[in-house]
C-alpha cells in the first residue's frame, strides 16, 4: 500500500447542500425560473408557447427548465398536459471546511498515512484477480474534475452557465474523482476502479452552488451517453418530485446511482437524492469501524464506507484530505465498477443484491439504519464462498442449538483465512455454546424442581449437547442426583406396597417405577411390584370366589344372617361386572 506524506493529518471537508422546497413561490419576483414536466407533445408545445425563454429541454424526462412569469407559470400548472412545475430550487454548498492540502510525497514532512480506506475495503484482492474496472463508465456529477496526473478523464459535459469547461473550479469533484479511479502509477493515491472511465459532469460552481436544473442536466446527460454508475457525492435538503422522477428514470434505464446521506449527524434523517429508493444512500465509517459522527442515518441506508480523513487528488494537480459522507460514496461506486466488471451482464438490481454478499454486515444484525447491508469490501470468489458457507453453517447452529450443527459450524470456520469475519462468525458460535450451557442449567434446575422422569431426560439431553468440562460434568451430577431421588423414592414405595398391598400403594409404586430410567435398577423394583401384584390379585380372586359362595348361601337360605354375609363380601369387591352381576343376584333374594 502506498503511503503518502502529510503536512496535517486531519481535516474535515464535506459537501451538504440545502435548498428552498422546489414548489416554494416568491411573489417579489414577476419572473422565475421554473422546471415543467408534461405529459406529452401539446403539454411540451404549451411550454414553449408559454416561456420566455427556454433554458433546457431535457431528453430524457420529458421536461423543460424556462423563464416565465408568475402568470404564465400558473397557466402551465393548471394545463392538463402538464403533470407538475417546480421552480428551479437554489442549491448551495453548506458549512463547507475546505479540504486540507497535503505536502507531495519526496518533500520532508512531520507525518505520513496510508490509504487505510483502500486497505479496509480490501480492494487489492480485487486488483489481484484484474479487476480494476475496465470498460465502466462511470459520472461524476459534482464540481467537475480538474487536470491531474493521477486522473484520466473520459469526458464530460458542463452543466453551468458561466462556463463550458467541466473541469473542477472548486475541488471536491477532483477528490471524488481520485477516490474512485486514481491511477496505480507508483506514486501519489491508489484509486479503487483505476481502470473506469471517468466522466466529469460539472453541475456546481466554484463555490460548490448549483441548481436542481443542473443536477437533472447530469442525469439526463448521463442516460443519453450510457453511462454504467452516476456518483453523486452531494445532498438536497427538500425532496423534489422531478429529481425523484430522474432518479427513477435513469434506475430504469439500467444505471446505478449512489449518492450521501448527509452531514447532519446520527439521527438525522436522509438527504435527497439518497433516500429515494431507486438511489444507494450511503452513510460514513472511521479507521474503526464506527459509524462516523457526521453521517446522518436512517431506514434508507443501504451500505457504509470508509469517510473519515481520506486522502485523494485535488487542484492543482495535488492531494489533499477530506471527511464526509462525499468521500463514503465515491468507495461504493468504486466497488460496484469492480463488481461490473466482474460481471458485465448483471443489472444494477443485481448487482446491489450481490453487494449485499460483499458488505461486511456491522451494528445490529442485518440491514440497519447506522450502516445499512454493512461495510462494502471485496473478497475474493473462493474465500467469499467458504465464508457463505460458513455463515450459512453458523446460521443453522443458531437455530437448532444441536452439538452436530456447532461442530459443523466450527469445521467451516476454521479454514477462513484470521480476519475480522472470522472472528466475527466465531463469536457468533460462542455465544450459540454460551446459550447451551444456560439452556442446560436451566433444565437441570427444573428436574431438581419437579422430580420428574420427563424434566430429567430433558435436562439430559441439553447436557448431552454440551462440550466436556468441568461445567458438564457438574450438570451431569446433578442429573445423577435426582435420578439417584427418584430411585430411593421407587424403592420406598415398592417397599410400601409389599408392606400393604392395597390399590393405592401399588399404584403409586408403579408410578414411581416408571419415573426411572430403564434399566437395572427398574427392573428389580418392576419384579418386587409384579410379585405384590401377583399375590394381590390371588387375594382379590380369593375374595371373588368367597363372595360368590356367599350369594350363592344366601340365594338357598334366604336368611337375613346369609344375606349380610353376602352383601358383606361383596362389598369388599372393585367395581367390576363380576361385582355388577353379584350385586344383582343379592338385590334379587333381597325383594322376595
Amino acid at each position: 500500500m502506498k503511503k503518502f506524506g502529510l503536512a496535517a493529518v486531519s481535516a474535515m471537508s464535506f459537501f451538504s447542500f440545502s435548498t428552498v422546497s422546489p414548489l416554494q413561490a416568491e411573489s417579489n419576483e414577476q419572473e422565475k425560473e421554473v422546471i415543467v414536466v408534461y405529459k406529452n407533445q401539446s403539454g411540451k408545445k404549451a411550454v414553449m408557447e408559454q416561456a420566455e425563454s427556454v433554458e433546457h429541454i431535457y431528453q430524457q424526462l420529458h421536461a423543460a427548465a424556462v423563464t416565465a412569469d408568475e402568470k404564465k407559470v400558473r397557466n402551465l400548472e393548471h394545463d392538463p398536459d402538464v403533470l407538475y412545475v417546480e421552480n428551479n430550487a437554489a442549491v448551495k454548498a453548506a458549512g463547507i471546511a475546505p479540504l486540507k492540502a497535503v505536502s507531495s510525497g519526496t518533500e520532508q514532512s512531520t507525518g505520513s498515512v496510508t490509504q487505510w480506506n483502500v486497505k479496509l475495503i480490501q480492494a487489492a484482492l480485487a486488483w489481484n484477480k484484474g479487476l480494476t474496472g475496465k470498460r465502466v463508465k462511470i459520472a461524476v456529477i459534482d464540481s467537475g474534475i480538474a487536470p491531474h496526473e493521477e486522473l484520466s478523464i473520459a469526458g464530460g459535459a458542463s452543466m453551468v452557465s458561466y462556463t463550458s469547461s467541466y473541469h473542477d473550479d472548486n475541488g471536491h469533484g477532483t477528490h471524488v474523482a481520485g477516490i474512485i479511479g486514481a491511477k496505480h502509477n507508483g506514486y501519489g493515491i491508489d484509486g479503487i476502479a483505476p481502470d473506469s472511465q471517468l466522466y466529469a459532469v460539472k453541475v456546481l460552481d466554484q463555490n460548490g452552488s448549483g441548481d436542481l436544473k443542473s443536477i437533472l442536466k447530469g442525469i439526463d446527460w448521463s442516460i443519453r451517453h450510457g453511462i454504467d454508475i452516476i456518483n453523486m457525492s452531494l445532498v438536497v435538503s427538500g425532496d423534489s418530485q422531478i429529481l425523484h422522477d430522474a432518479a427513477d428514470k435513469a434506475y430504469k434505464k439500467g444505471l446505478i446511482l449512489v449518492a450521501a446521506s448527509g452531514n447532519d449527524g446520527n439521527g438525522k434523517p436522509v438527504h435527497y437524492p439518497a433516500a429515494y429508493s431507486s438511489v444507494i444512500a450511503v452513510s460514513a465509517t472511521n479507521e474503526k469501524n464506527r459509524l462516523a459522527s457526521f453521517s446522518n442515518t436512517g431506514g434508507a441506508i443501504e451500505f457504509a464506507a470508509p469517510g473519515t480523513s481520506i486522502i485523494s487528488t485535488s487542484l492543482h494537480r495535488g492531494y489533499a484530505i477530506g471527511s464526509g459522507t462525499s468521500q463514503a460514496v465515491p468507495h461504493v461506486t468504486g466497488m460496484f465498477a469492480l463488481l461490473k466488471q466482474l460481471d458485465p451482464a448483471s443489472t444494477n438490481a443485481e448487482l446491489r443484491r450481490k453487494m449485499q454478499f460483499y458488505a461486511r454486515d456491522l451494528g445490529a444484525s442485518g440491514r440497519d439504519s447506522l450502516f445499512g447491508y454493512g461495510l462494502v469490501r471485496f473478497k475474493d470468489t473462493a474465500a467469499q464462498a467458504a465464508f457463505e458457507k460458513a455463515q450459512k453453517a453458523v446460521g443453522k447452529a443458531e437455530k437448532s442449538k444441536k452439538k452436530a450443527d456447532i461442530d459443523a459450524a466450527q469445521k467451516a470456520i476454521d479454514p477462513l483465512p484470521a480476519d475480522t469475519d472470522k472472528t466475527a462468525l466465531k463469536k457468533r458460535l460462542a455465544r450459540v455454546k454460551e446459550q447451551l450451557k444456560k439452556t442446560a442449567e436451566s433444565k437441570v434446575k427444573l428436574a431438581e424442581k419437579q422430580k420428574k422422569k420427563a424434566n430429567a431426560d430433558a435436562a439430559q439431553k441439553a447436557v448431552n449437547e454440551l462440550y466436556k468440562g468441568s461445567f458438564k460434568t457438574k450438570l451431569q451430577k446433578r442429573i445423577h442426583s435426582v435420578r439417584s431421588s427418584l430411585l430411593k423414592s421407587a424403592q420406598q414405595a415398592v417397599s410400601k406396597a409389599e408392606k400393604t398391598a392395597s390399590d393405592a400403594n401399588i399404584g403409586k409404586a408403579q408410578k414411581a417405577i416408571n419415573e426411572l430410567l430403564a434399566g437395572k435398577d427398574q427392573m428389580k423394583l418392576q419384579k418386587r411390584l409384579n410379585t405384590v401384584k401377583k399375590k394381590a390379585a390371588l387375594a382379590y380372586q380369593q375374595k371373588v370366589e368367597t363372595a360368590k359362595a356367599k350369594v350363592k348361601t344366601a340365594e338357598k337360605r334366604k336368611t337375613k344372617k346369609t344375606k349380610s354375609a353376602a352383601q358383606s363380601a361383596v362389598d369388599k369387591l372393585k367395581a367390576s361386572a363380576a361385582k355388577k352381576k353379584l350385586q344383582k343376584r343379592l338385590n334379587a333374594i333381597k325383594l322376595k
